[in-house]
């Protein structure tokens, strides 16, 4: 796995995703392979320790919600890190995080997915 990360490390982003356009346009198979290295570059600036912890927490995560993971533990947005924290306590179901019944939790009045549920639930009223 560091061995991914470290040559990928020094391939800019616009690289690896003009190989992932051209992965998808000649319909290669091994495209997902190359979208999947672009967002592990993603993790080339954590420490290893931290990189390590991530990478193993990754191969846990719904291919669905792996970019939203990424983004959060990169720190570069706030909302993607509520957003990947309830997705993940919820067992990575987005419609449960809708339903969240955690009053208590700090992140309750900023959870994601809320409107969805909040207007099919004016409906049935």
């Amino acid at each position: 796995m560091d061995a991914i990360m470290e040559a990928t490390a020094t391939e800019t982003r616009s690289d690896i995703l003009a190989k992932a356009r051209e992965a998808r346009r000649s319909g290669a198979r091994n495209s997902i392979t190359v979208i999947e290295n672009a967002a592990q570059n993603r993790l080339s600036h954590l420490d290893t320790t931290r990189r390590a912890s991530v990478a193993t927490r990754l191969a846990d995560v719904p291919k669905s919600a792996r970019n939203t993971y990424l983004r959060a533990v990169g720190g570069r947005s706030p909302r993607a890190g509520i957003k990947a924290f309830c997705n993940e306590c919820c067992g990575w179901q987005r419609n449960e995080v809708a339903r969240c019944t955690a009053l208590a939790c700090p992140l309750y009045a900023y959870r994601p997915f809320r409107a969805d549920y909040d207007s099919q639930a004016g409906d049935e009223q």
